[in-house]
């Protein structure tokens, strides 16, 4: 092969080299007629593995074994929850997610299943970049036999995106798992941040709220209202008609 005809090779493959990035979802909150929020937390990270290990590193220091999850923060865990939340805003990553109301955000007629999936969907496609491949975990939700929310996620994504981005997605238990966890924490700092009335369980001195607060400071956020900027991406949605595009949710890791 002559020299042009090598750094023409070598230009192709610069150009269609990807990042690769990972996606972690959990949610926080239920489909309740009274309304309230549904919110569908991420954390998009680079550095999956460095970030698991700061992660194990905290629990060894904290001697904490249990589950990283929002709706379990009691005064006795505060220390290690805060060492997670300062952790996660140092490392290389993107968080926030997307806020439904409790009510009015789903269809009467559509299976939840269904419709947690397409906001999974709505999510990871509105925060993949045009030159990322990403790898998918949501924490696990019951499906008909046959069915899976990661298995709808990856086609609907790749039906939409050009070049397929979405590599693979799994539905996994999150308490196998300490990245999807966080994305729980992220999802519960969120909601609690946008309830009106967060009483009882979020009153301003409950160790939740006082998590809550911690993950504000340490994002360096006003409040918890939509924003785009530095590591934090949340957006408020509407109904789950198919509209594309989505605006506002996209930006770089």
């Amino acid at each position: 092969m002559s020299r042009a005809g090598g750094a023409r090779v070598s230009a192709n493959r610069t150009r269609t080299r990807r990042r690769l990035s990972t996606i972690y979802i959990d949610e926080s909150g239920s489909r309740n007629s009274r309304g309230g929020f549904f919110v569908v937390g991420f954390v998009k990270a680079r550095d999956s593995h460095q970030l698991a290990r700061s992660i194990r590193h905290i629990r060894q220091k904290h001697h904490y074994h249990d589950e990283i999850k929002f709706s379990s923060i009691q005064n006795g865990s505060l220390l290690f929850y805060f060492d997670v939340v300062e952790c996660l805003a140092a490392a290389d990553v993107r968080v926030g997610g997307s806020v439904y109301d409790a009510a009015a955000g789903f269809e009467a007629d559509l299976p939840t299943w269904e419709q947690q999936a397409r906001m999974a969907r709505r999510l990871v496609q509105g925060n993949t970049n045009k030159d990322e491949n990403i790898i998918v975990f949501l924490d696990l939700v019951q499906t008909p036999q046959g069915e899976t929310v990661s298995g709808r996620v990856k086609r609907q994504v790749n039906q939409r995106l050009k070049g397929n981005p979405i590599v693979e997605a799994y539905d996994v238990d999150s308490r196998a798992m300490d990245l999807v966890q966080l994305a729980d924490l992220v999802a519960g700092s969120i909601r609690l941040g946008r309830a009106k009335d967060p009483a009882p369980e979020g009153k301003r001195d409950s160790a939740k709220m006082k998590v809550a607060m911690r993950f504000r400071r340490a994002f360096e956020l006003d409040s918890f209202e939509d924003v785009k900027a530095g590591k934090v991406n949340i957006l408020t949605m509407g109904d789950l008609v198919d509209a594309e595009p989505i605006p506002g949710l996209v930006d770089n890791l």
